[in-house]
């Protein structure tokens, strides 16, 4: 056989021999089928679909055990470390192609995962498992998303000494974590995360570091219980920079006025985080199930094995269900401050009213004693002669005490029914005629009881 250096750009050549997960030279058989001579090696260079190669940050497992070490690499697939934590950035993350196929093949994941439907989603969970011929366990695959909203953090008393993660005047970033991750029964566990905030490796690895026991790499789920654990760091702060702000305006009493536009905005915030932190339980909830059922085909794992994980996984809902609840109590603190603002603005109006109210009881008998000393009943000494009252003053009171009798009447009246005012849109007008005749409802035969 004669090995050839042959370079191609047609990712079909890979196709007829598997799944691509290799970029550079590989070694495949090939004949040409109209020739009739034996199959011969061709080496085939095969280019990567990406343009620019992407960097990732890698936390590898060494073959022979030992710490966690953290190096940066190409997106080679196939050069992965047979257990790692893998952490691509968002910007790096191939657009819907032949790049992000490849990337979803070696992990397992349906094409349907990379679509745009799927990745504006708030979170979901799956998982593919294949058996062979004796129905064992030989490959295992997860995808999830969950998401998390960080908001700028306050100047002043933070809750929590971490990293600034948002850039640039507006305020706040979304984080949206998409994990896949790959098993076999040979020890090869992958876990590819993607759209991480910049510390996530770093602190992953002390997480990792600080682990009672080494992983036991038999379990499909070995790799997730810390990776969770560092999404449920992030949830916290999340929750805790949406608190720092209400607090401080919860503190501050600005002017009513003035309360409105930072309420808006941080109520939106509030919003946003319990929105995601439904998903992330539902993600959880999905997963502990998978896992329950996983575990059930696996008869090397033993039992004291499975309850702990089985028990550590039902507090990591647990958290993120109190964080919910948190969350919950932000917007609910938040509404109490609008309330608040209402409330001091008609408190405000209700001044105004009285102030009102006092000027007019200020002006009102003056008023009064002028308009009635200026009528005609009245003439002041016109022609030399003195102030003089018509006789004719008692048509006035004849009037007005009358008057102020059936208005005050009509208003007690008012009281006592409500003081509601008609609801115009409720009344019907009735005409004297129709102007067209109403048309007869045409008698149906009822159905009998087979057709109904």
């Amino acid at each position: 056989m004669q090995c050839q250096n042959q370079k191609t750009d047609d990712l079909s050549v890979v196709a007829r021999f598997g799944r691509l997960v290799w970029f550079g030279t590989c070694t495949v058989l090939h004949r040409d089928p109209s020739a009739t001579t034996p199959w011969s090696s061709i080496c085939v260079v095969l280019e990567s679909p990406w343009s620019e190669m992407p960097k990732i940050v890698v936390l590898e497992l060494p073959e022979d055990g030992g710490r966690w070490e953290r190096r940066t690499m190409d997106l080679q697939l196939a050069e992965l470390p047979k257990r790692c934590y893998a952490f691509l950035h968002v910007k790096d993350y191939p657009l819907v192609g032949v790049e992000r196929d490849s990337l979803l093949d070696h992990f397992g994941v349906p094409k349907f995962v990379g679509s745009r439907t799927c990745t504006e989603l708030n979170g979901y969970f799956g998982c593919k498992a294949k058996y062979d011929t004796h129905n064992n366990l030989t490959r295992y695959t997860t995808w999830f998303r969950c998401l998390f909203k960080m908001i700028q953090k306050v100047k002043k008393d933070p809750h929590d000494d971490g990293p600034e993660y948002t850039k640039g005047t507006k305020g706040y970033i979304w984080y949206e974590t998409t994990v896949f991750t790959v098993w076999d029964h040979s020890g090869v566990c992958q876990v590819l995360c993607i759209d991480t905030p910049s510390d996530c490796p770093t602190e992953l690895q002390k997480l990792l570091a600080r682990l009672p026991a080494p992983l036991d790499f038999r379990d499909p789920f070995a790799m997730h219980a810390s990776l969770l654990d560092q999404l449920v760091v992030y949830c916290d702060i999340s929750v805790w920079r949406v608190r720092d702000p209400v607090r401080q305006l919860e503190k501050s009493r600005l002017q009513p006025g003035e309360v409105f536009e930072p309420t808006h905005e941080y109520s939106r915030h509030a919003i946003h985080v319990s929105e995601v932190l439904d998903s992330v339980v539902e993600t959880l909830t999905e997963m502990q199930r998978c896992r329950t059922e996983i575990h059930k085909r696996l008869p090397d794992l033993d039992q004291p094995y499975k309850e702990e994980a089985m028990e550590y996984a039902q507090f990591q809902m647990s958290l993120m269900k109190n964080l919910k609840r948190r969350s919950d109590s932000n917007r609910a603190r938040l509404v109490d401050e609008i309330n608040l603002a209402f409330n001091s603005l008609a408190r405000q109006d209700n001044d105004f009213m009285k102030s009102i109210a006092l000027l007019t009881m200020v002006f009102l008998p003056a008023t009064f004693i002028t308009a009635f000393f200026s009528t005609t009943f009245f003439s002041y000494g016109e022609n030399g002669q003195g102030w003089r009252v018509s006789g004719q003053l008692w048509v006035y009171w004849a009037v007005m005490v009358p008057a102020t009798v059936v208005i005050m009447s009509l208003w007690a009246v008012w009281l006592a029914k409500g003081g509601k005012t008609p609801s115009f849109h409720k009344m019907r007008l009735k005409f004297p005629f129709r102007r067209f005749p109403r048309a007869k409802a045409s008698k149906q035969p009822k159905p009998e009881a087979a057709q109904v």
